[in-house]
């Protein structure tokens, strides 16, 4: 009996999934009501709308975890800043936005007086510093109220202010000496931006996604199922956390639209897969496959097409409380099109592959009239780039009564670009993903849903968005000139200086390395790279045009200068396949020390580079002996074999005090390139890597500090070097086996920057 009662059910499902019925619905209001808790009529047939697509429609709007891309955040009204994203390289990225200044017509005074009005561009609380160095010694007044002042040799005192944009403050400055100084401001609440999270409950948007106890809610009448990945049966009410509990789709908001529209139940199927084309993977049966067959090539349509026939068998088990009253396939939903806009061929074929589909999908489940709802790209909103603007035209053309009389008042297509969110106002940089801003796919479900009512003849009011700012002009790609450059960076000075440099050394991540660095203390963690924390510093003062505590040469030039060396095969053997060829290998006695004699052993002389490729005296790269590697120099002395020992007595002069100093390795600062070595000095092993440059670690100078328990070794006079390297075997852009090596050694110098007490 029961599965007589079984086989009736599902007889009754098939038989009304063969009828577009549609049921009346309410309205849908421009603002959604809260779900109320109920579930939906069980008498009626189940609406069943059939989502699918690419990644985005998986979903990829973050849920929650949003934090704030930039490390600092801060205005300026100097006109000759330039606004936009400030990289500094190791330290952090930064936005520097000009804010729009006001100063007052006449008002001659005698006294050392600068008043006028600003505005912000960004809400927040923010810190004003006026002025810098010993411009900075003044008082200001925000409003009436002394928000910062500044006496010579002592520290500024500052008040934190809250400011909104649209609104003029009235500014004072006084105290100050020569020409008035210009102020900036550093934004201190640096909040993530558009996670569901902080869409909903901070910025108050979606209210029905949240209740008054500030949890999600669950629409009771709505369920979903994921129908491609999923492998448990049973779907789930729909909620903010029903694509996994760490991402939304736009099934939310268009779930929600659909639930407020029907009494019945409803339920979602979604069956999409990420880096799919229309043109390949999801290719319909009506465009034609190849023949023979290839796996992959309209494999996703079929798992789509499995995946909900499998949903459907089980609608039982999928919707709670379902008595057997049967469903309805009542809409078709896409959101699709970023991996066409790769192959030219998808791309001129999008508008008819789109039209297969739709057509395709009906006859599969005999429903001739089904509405079907498309959503278009968006990737950089009305930026977006050419090869995807042809597939949003293909996209609409679909949903056109003119170009498709076909499919008059069955299908639409929606423009979604209003939805794009720039990525400062995202939880993370992917354009692919709309940088998994939730806001975004819930507007686009929500566009969809209505949409959907549209076709089935219900009434849906156009939600009510706030006004976006306009899209920032193309910046000009035109080079600076070098004055412009030097006025940049003399406007940046204050923030980078007073800002971010002051902030970096004070950050409890840097500032421990900082003092060690200066101290010349040991670093127990041995490195290959010649970047600690003190490179970032270093990098901080080069972007404010301060060039004090740059790297410079130190002492005799060791790369113009002859140096003896033995070049051996060792006994140790090693396949010359594997990588990471540095070892402990059998050398000559003593051979790093000072009273070593070369001569008497048989090494010979020779200029640097050392080096081959090939057997052959070939650089390995292109960087000149000007850059910190030099592997583009062609070797002036062969590396005949594996093993290159070389060795030098040197006159270094004293090293000073309050300066930092090191031994570069140059040759082979890129990925994939070199082997491991040693330094030596007066016998003792300074520094070492036990491999080459690994993987996306290039471009980054090796050797090693002199540290402070090797400073009694240079108090100047005669200092022995010596370097231990081996060939490279394995080169990616050579055949195996193809030998590869490039050696040069010097020193430098740096002024060390002051890091505090």
């Amino acid at each position: 009996m029961k599965n007589r009662t079984r086989n009736v059910l599902a007889l009754a499902a098939i038989v009304l999934a063969g009828f577009a019925l549609t049921a009346a619905g309410g309205d849908v209001p421009a603002q959604l009501p809260n779900p109320d808790g109920k579930p939906g009529d069980a008498t009626k047939p189940v609406k069943v709308y059939i989502l699918s697509g690419q990644s985005n429609m998986c979903g990829m709007g973050n849920l929650t975890g949003a934090q704030n891309r930039y490390a600092g955040v801060y205005l300026t009204a100097d006109p000759a800043a330039p606004e936009g994203p400030l990289t500094i390289y190791k330290v952090g990225n930064y936005r520097v936005v000009r804010h729009a200044l006001y100063l007052p017509d006449g008002a001659k005074t005698t006294k050392p007086i600068a008043q006028g009005k600003f505005e912000v561009p960004l809400k927040g609380v923010y810190q004003i510093h006026c002025g810098f160095g010993a411009s900075s010694y003044s008082v200001m007044e925000l409003d009436g109220k002394q928000i910062y002042s500044r006496t010579a040799g002592a520290k500024p005192v500052m008040q934190e202010v809250a400011l909104e944009p649209g609104k003029q403050y009235a500014f004072k400055i006084s105290g100050f000496k020569g020409a008035a100084p210009r102020f900036w401001m550093q934004k201190m609440d640096l909040l993530g931006h558009g996670d569901l999270e902080i869409v909903t409950k901070r910025d108050k948007k979606f209210p029905y996604l949240v209740d008054a106890e500030g949890k999600w809610t669950a629409r009771n009448d709505v369920y979903f199922q994921e129908a491609r990945v999923e492998k448990k049966e049973g779907g789930s009410p729909l909620s903010a956390t029903s694509n996994g509990g760490k991402t939304v789709g736009p099934e939310l908001g268009f779930g929600h639209v659909m639930g407020t529209y029907h009494g019945e139940q409803v339920l979602l199927i979604k069956a999409a897969m990420g880096n799919r084309a229309l043109g390949y993977e999801y290719r319909p049966p009506s465009s034609g496959r190849k023949t023979p067959v290839e796996e992959w090539e309209g494999k996703e349509y079929n798992l789509l097409i499995e995946g909900v026939h499998k949903t459907l068998k089980n609608i039982d088990k999928v919707v709670p409380g379902y008595k057997g009253q049967g469903y309805e396939i009542a809409g078709f939903v896409w959101w699709q099109g970023h991996k066409d806009g790769f192959e030219p061929k998808f791309i001129a074929e999008y508008e008819q592959n789109l039209v297969n589909l739709i057509n395709d999908i009906r006859k599969e489940f005999k429903t001739p009239k089904m509405p079907a709802v498309v959503a278009t790209v968006g990737f950089g909103g009305y930026r977006m780039a050419e090869k995807y603007q042809k597939i949003l035209k293909a996209q609409m053309a679909v949903g056109d009564p003119k170009k498709h009389p076909e499919f008059a008042g069955t299908v639409a297509s929606v423009d979604i670009r209003d939805f794009w969110r720039e990525i400062d106002e995202s939880p993370k940089g992917e354009d692919y993903h709309y940088n998994r801003n939730a806001e975004t796919y819930v507007l686009v479900g929500d566009a969809l849903g209505r949409a959907m009512v549209r076709l089935v003849g219900g009434k849906a009011e156009s939600p009510v968005l706030a006004k976006r700012p306009k899209p920032a002009a193309k910046q000009d790609d035109t080079e600076p000139t070098e004055k412009e450059k030097l006025a940049a960076k003399a406007a940046l000075a204050p923030i980078i200086m007073d800002g971010i440099a002051a902030s970096y050394i004070a950050n409890p991540r840097y500032n421990k390395a900082l003092l060690a660095e200066a101290k010349g203390e040991t670093n127990k963690r041995a490195n290959q790279f010649l970047r600690g924390a003190m490179y970032g510093l270093g990098n901080c003062y080069r972007a404010a045009g301060i060039s004090d505590y740059d790297w410079r040469p130190f002492g005799p030039d060791l790369r113009k200068v002859k140096w003896d060396y033995y070049s051996f095969e060792p006994k140790e053997v090693k396949d010359k396949a594997k990588a990471n060829r540095f070892r402990t290998v059998t050398c000559p006695e003593n051979w790093c020390a000072s009273d070593f004699d070369a001569a008497k052993a048989g090494w010979k002389s020779g200029l640097p580079p050392f080096g081959q490729v090939g057997g052959k005296l070939e650089p390995l790269g292109g960087c000149m002996g000007d850059s910190q590697c030099g592997c583009g120099v062609k070797p002036k002395t062969l590396w005949a074999n594996e093993v290159l020992l070389t060795r030098g007595t040197f006159d270094i002069p004293a090293l000073k005090d309050g300066h930092r100093y090191r031994i570069v390795v140059g040759g082979s600062n890129h990925v994939k390139t070199g082997e491991g070595y040693a330094i030596y000095v007066n016998g003792k092993r300074l520094a070492w890597s036990n491999t080459g440059v690994p993987n996306r670690q290039g471009g980054q100078p090796r050797g090693g500090y002199i540290s402070a328990d090797f400073r009694d070794d240079f108090k100047g006079g005669k200092v022995t070097i010596a370097v231990m390297s081996f060939l490279q075997y394995n080169h990616r852009r050579s055949k195996p086996g193809v030998p590869r090596g490039h050696l040069t050694v010097w020193m430098e110098e740096q002024k060390t920057p002051p890091v505090g007490n």
